[in-house]
């Protein structure tokens, strides 16, 4: 399995508030990661240092076995990126800017401009000033797919789409990753478009990844436990994630369940209770 992108120990910070506090992270070739974060957290400050868009404190980022802001040119083509807030030329029309950034690439498919293009019913004569904020993150999207990168990183890719857009954009990435083994990571608070597409969820809180695992594991496997126990000093919980008190014993969350841990604490007394979650009870709990 090839490493895509590999961060140590990454730390930013914004005048006298850190907002990375040492992230580690690892992403393999053809992974679907969905970053889940609350507003704030830092989802966008941790894709644009990956990027090489802001600088950072300390720590290290490689992208294609090779340091973040020293990447070659023909590596650099191979990431395709969609900011969450436009930062292209207001004034072109959307014909000349597919034109104008086309020619930075060598490898431009004209075909999937134009299937999107027409999908999307996008007026390539429009300015990109006169467009809805729909409109032109559908625009943004198709300047980072023309290229084919093997590498897409989208900061709230559908916050401004409507439902059919984000349903046409969700099903965009299947295809390219079912065809193409392409790796992606996009950062999002809507569950239920992680849960569409995603094969991992990477959860930022506090300035960490506090979360990283298979979706499917996740959904899964992650519980809560509420232990209820008449000692003064409540039971060790094996694979917390996340623990709380209360008057009689933990509310936890855990990343699995040990049968023989339960049967053990059963046999001793505790009264334990385990409660499935879905995704976003999980989301919540972890970054409360």
């Amino acid at each position: 399995m090839t490493t895509i992108l590999k961060i140590n120990n990454l730390v930013k910070s914004y005048k006298s508030k850190q907002v990375l506090t040492g992230v580690n992270w690892q992403i393999e070739q053809g992974d679907v990661v969905g970053l889940l974060g609350k507003n704030g957290t830092g989802k966008s400050t941790l894709l644009k240092s990956l990027l090489n868009i802001n600088e950072f404190d300390s720590g290290n980022i490689s992208v294609f076995g090779e340091a973040h802001n020293q990447l070659s040119t023909e590596n650099k083509a191979r990431i395709g990126y969609v900011p969450q807030e436009n930062d292209e030329i207001t004034w072109l029309s959307v014909a000349d800017l597919i034109n104008f950034r086309k020619q930075f690439y060598t490898q431009w498919s004209d075909s999937k401009v134009s299937e999107l293009v027409e999908r999307w019913k996008i007026n390539l004569s429009d300015k990109i000033a006169e467009l809805s904020p729909g409109q032109v993150q559908r625009v943004l999207i198709i300047l980072a797919l023309a290229p084919m990168p093997e590498l897409l990183i989208f900061d709230e890719p559908a916050a401004s789409l409507d439902p059919a857009g984000r349903r046409d954009f969700l099903k965009e990435i299947l295809v390219l990753v079912a065809d193409e083994n392409v790796t992606v990571i996009f950062s999002t608070h809507i569950t239920s478009d992680l849960e569409r597409v995603a094969n991992k969820v990477a959860i930022l809180d506090k300035g960490q990844i506090c979360y990283f695992d298979d979706l499917d594991t996740t959904k899964e496997n992650v519980v809560q436990l509420m232990v209820r126990s008449n000692e003064v000093k409540a039971p060790e919980v094996p694979h917390l994630l996340r623990a709380k008190e209360h008057s009689h014993g933990l509310h936890c969350i855990v990343s699995e369940v040990d049968q023989q841990w339960l049967s053990a604490m059963a046999a001793q007394g505790h009264e334990i209770t385990v409660n499935p979650m879905g995704l976003e009870d999980i989301f919540l709990e972890l970054t409360a």
